[in-house]
């Protein structure tokens, strides 16, 4: 297992910040980091900007403004704390409908301690993102290829999770020096959820643990596990190229009725994924892409819309609407197949610094819709200086799912996006 100064200087978003020496093998380090969306959105039907119905705007948020704080007491302590904002806007302050878009909850992401046993095996305890599924479960927010995550890697987010994190022990090392494993034993967070005929929702009377895991293969650079956060382009520092699995199981989590009868079952999801960094003879170049491939079981017929930064957060009475939901929100999570691939070329340097364009598409086939779900982006990165100042223009289009007089709901159109993201980190 690799020392938190070896992952700092390993890993291109890991590799600055204030660093205290304090000899002994013990540091501590702060980093903090802000990004800032510009966005042209047509909105989903219906939708509602600042009590009046709209059908397109313009809009200015803060898509996460985070710090972290990590420190090594000896080679065997380690302890992390990171809080901060996620998706305030001029008409959200990044928690639903209810409220104001002003003076937003900051509130904490991580909050671990960890004891290493071993080079082989570590546990920790506390609010953590030692996550199963996937690679991009445990996705770092700061070295991100594209401009976002496709959110069905979360499929518990801010349910029975803390923005993607939950309460328990975790488990992490490496085997045979190649196999790296993190498994945790969670006691998910009290939610609320609205069953209906044949319709599942999450349960709030669920007491059950949550148990994950997330298992992966080195075949070229071991990557580094100090820290939880999955890289996501290494802009052509390293050569890594891995194959992952992993799974999340929670047990009577999930509610729904059967002729009037209330039924629980297990929320249940599998995942296998593949990712590839690595340079290129030209000069400067390399290549990043990822694949990932998932089954989400969380009872009959769930579906959750979600809308990042979301530019709306109601819809009109009596109007026309989508099963989308307001603003810019798509079908993202939910009983059935999921499916992920992005790909990026680092291109040669010119005057230090770097373009990468790439290209991703999401596309699942869910129990709750009659047509599949597709959601390609294109985009480009500039890197001024490496992740630490970067510029990400990102064309997203997504389809819009409207009830069918029988059957289930269907595509029924496409809208746009376009992003401009500048990010920020020390």
């Amino acid at each position: 297992m690799l020392s938190a100064a070896a992952r700092a200087e390993e890993d291109p978003g890991m590799a600055r910040g204030v660093r205290a020496e304090l000899g002994d093998d013990r540091f501590f380090r702060l980093l903090t980091w802000h990004q800032v969306w510009a966005r042209y959105n047509e909105h989903n039907p219906g939708s509602l900007v600042r009590g009046a119905p709209s059908e397109r705007g313009v809009d200015l948020g803060v898509r996460r403004s985070r710090m972290l704080m990590h420190g090594q007491l000896s080679k065997q302590l380690l302890v992390v704390t990171h809080l901060g904002i996620n998706n305030q806007s001029t008409v959200g302050g990044g928690f639903g409908a209810a409220d104001t878009p002003k003076k937003p909850q900051l509130f904490l992401h991580d909050i671990w301690g960890e004891f290493r046993a071993s080079g082989r095996f570590a546990v920790g305890a506390g609010l953590h993102y030692w996550n199963g599924i996937s690679r991009l479960t445990s996705a770092s927010t700061i070295n991100s290829m594209t401009l976002d995550a496709p959110v069905f890697n979360w499929p518990t987010i801010d349910k029975t999770d803390q923005f993607a994190r939950q309460m328990g022990v975790y488990f992490k090392g490496i085997l045979a020096e190649r196999l790296e494993y993190r498994a945790s034993l969670n006691q998910p967070f009290a939610t609320t959820g609205a069953p209906a005929e044949g319709v599942a929702d999450f349960s709030a009377t669920a007491r059950t643990p949550a148990i994950q895991g997330y298992f992966k293969l080195d075949l070229l650079d071991i990557e580094a596990n100090t820290l939880p956060y999955y890289v996501g382009t290494y802009l052509g520092k390293k050569r890594v190229f891995n194959v992952g699995a992993g799974f999340y199981w929670h047990p009577r989590s999930m509610a729904y009725l059967e002729r009037g009868a209330r039924r629980e079952v297990d929320a249940r999801v599998v995942s296998v994924d593949t990712f590839l960094d690595a340079p290129l003879r030209w000069q400067g170049a390399a290549i990043t892409a990822y694949l990932a491939l998932a089954w989400q079981d969380l009872g009959p017929r769930y579906l959750r819309s979600v809308g990042l930064l979301n530019p709306s957060s109601a819809l009109a009475d009596g109007a026309v609407s989508s099963v989308n939901g307001p603003g810019n929100a798509v079908p993202s999570i939910g009983t059935g197949f999921h499916g992920y691939l992005h790909l990026g070329l680092l291109l040669p340097a010119i005057q230090r610094t770097q373009l990468q364009p790439y290209v991703a598409l999401r596309g699942a086939s869910l129990d709750a819709l009659g047509s599949p779900v597709s959601v390609p982006d294109v985009g480009v990165n500039w890197y001024v200086a490496g992740h630490h100042a970067k510029l990400t223009l990102n064309l997203r289009n997504r389809p819009v799912f409207s009830p069918q007089p029988s059957g289930k709901p269907a595509q029924s159109g496409r809208l746009q996006e376009v992003t401009m993201q500048g990010q920020i980190f020390f």
